[in-house]
């Protein structure tokens, strides 16, 4: 009778012939932690200890392991990979006592890196929620309650002064009061690629490295520019230390101006990575958001100004966050000095220099449905009507994203205008849109050059 082979004797021969084929360090780095959990004659069941590692075998190596599976049983063998986190010993990351480092000894802060401090003004208390940064708050919160095990990596990208440093720093600053004991490293990709280069020229990378590839948590922010100081070699540093991490299940938070695949990065191994994480957006608010974030400032910086004043800077500066809140602290300075009452031409005199509205043309939904009618060949009565077709679907959806991201109309509004429809039909309708921006570029490609049309029509 043939002896009936072990889940644990098969993986025991397989790992040799791995070994050969992909080579030690990739052995040790990507199946450290796995370990064979069942074989019964047709499936093995492979345990890793997270989902990031999960992603990363069934990505680049699932076809190997099963082709070196199938050479050592002699038989077809189907390959499962499961996240267990009895796989191996917990990690007790943030429960360690800091007079028994678990890691070779880190070089102190000030003999290799300056890392940027975290500001007290980022935190959750003064984020604005609202729906064009919903998923993105409720992501970063996630990775406050569980950092490195849930939404690892995190990566989060929109236009500039959106929010992407406060929701990043707002992270670290949680994570800390959650965890203590845990080391949170904030700093810029300039900030890091600076950094690796003064540590190649003073022949100290092995410091560098054992210094940010023991660290808890890692929040870098500005990525675009990681090929852009120093090319490859930047590139190739920041991959193997956030590999580092992520295997080794501590957290990663990223920022950029845009998604992954839009990077201009020549390392796609680092571009897959950054994809299998959670990709969250910002976008830009709505008026209504918009007069919210005043009026947190205004209460932060505790003077009062009227809410239509509030409204119509808020109209005024429609596209980043940064600009209307230096805006408003310039009307506050107006306050405090002159002592004077607020009015629509002293607002136009003290944030002309701010305002992103001035003198452009304002668009209007009539011009948007107009628009996509044409594009899409169907009529504008069926756009606004109770029609629901499949053919009239897509284009109703288009128009009432374009209706979103070009006026400052309502939820509401746009409900109203298109047939009395409610405010969560209106959401759907506009978040589907967004989310196959996000994933295809045909329709990124489409939605940009429907905005422009528009706009210079």
């Amino acid at each position: 009778m043939q002896t009936k082979i072990t889940a644990e004797s098969l993986w025991d021969q397989v790992l040799p012939l791995l070994r050969e084929r992909v080579g030690q360090a990739t052995v040790d780095a990507v199946l450290r932690g796995a370990s064979p959990a069942q074989y019964d004659g047709s499936t093995f069941v492979l345990s890793v200890p997270n989902d990031f590692i999960r992603r990363m075998l069934e990505e680049r190596h699932r076809p190997l392991i099963r082709a070196c599976l199938e050479e050592v049983a002699h038989q077809p063998v189907a390959l499962r990979i499961d996240v267990v986190d009895g796989s191996r010993p917990p990690m007790k990351i943030f429960e360690r006592p800091i007079t028994a480092p678990a890691q070779p000894p880190r070089p102190a802060a000030h003999e290799i890196l300056e890392t940027t401090p975290l500001n007290d003004r980022y935190t959750f208390d003064n984020f604005v929620v609202a729906d064009c940064n919903r998923f993105a708050h409720a992501a970063a919160q996630q990775v406050c309650r569980n950092p490195g095990r849930s939404y690892n990596p995190l990566f989060i990208h929109s236009k500039a002064g959106l929010g992407k440093t406060h929701l990043m720093q707002a992270i670290g600053h949680q994570i800390r009061e959650q965890h203590r004991g845990v080391e949170v490293v904030y700093i810029s990709a300039e900030n890091f690629v600076n950094q690796l280069i003064s540590a190649i020229r003073d022949n100290r990378t092995a410091e560098f490295r054992r210094r940010y590839r023991y660290v808890d948590v890692w929040l870098v922010d500005d990525i675009q520019f990681i090929a852009a100081i120093d090319g490859p070699a930047s590139e190739e540093e920041f991959f193997h230390t956030f590999n580092t991490l992520c295997i080794n299940d501590k957290q990663v938070v990223i920022a950029s101006d845009a998604p992954p695949r839009q990077l201009q990065i020549m390392n796609d191994r680092l571009r897959s990575r950054l994809e299998m994480g959670i990709l969250a957006d910002l976008r830009v608010p709505d008026v209504e958001t918009r007069v919210a974030i005043l009026e947190k400032k205004a209460e932060a910086e505790q003077v009062y100004i009227p809410r239509d004043i509030l409204e119509y800077l808020a109209k005024k500066i429609e596209s980043n966050i940064r600009v209307l809140e230096g805006a408003f602290l310039k009307l506050c300075a107006d306050l405090s000095l002159n002592k004077r009452t607020l009015t629509i031409p002293l607002i136009d005199e003290l944030v002309g220099d701010y305002s992103t509205c001035i003198d452009s043309r304002q668009v209007s939904m009539n011009e948007i449905v107009s628009s996509v009618s044409e594009r899409f060949n169907c009529s504008v009565k069926d756009l606004t009507g109770p029609k629901r077709s499949k053919d009239i679907a897509w284009p109703r959806q288009v128009a009432v994203y374009l209706a979103r991201e070009l006026t400052d109309h309502s939820l509401s509004d746009i409900g109203n205008f298109f047939g009395g429809r409610d405010h969560s039909t209106i959401l759907y309708a506009y978040n589907k849109v967004v989310e196959l921006v996000g994933e295809d570029e045909k329709t990124l490609w489409l939605m940009n050059d429907m905005k422009a049309q528009i706009r210079n029509h």
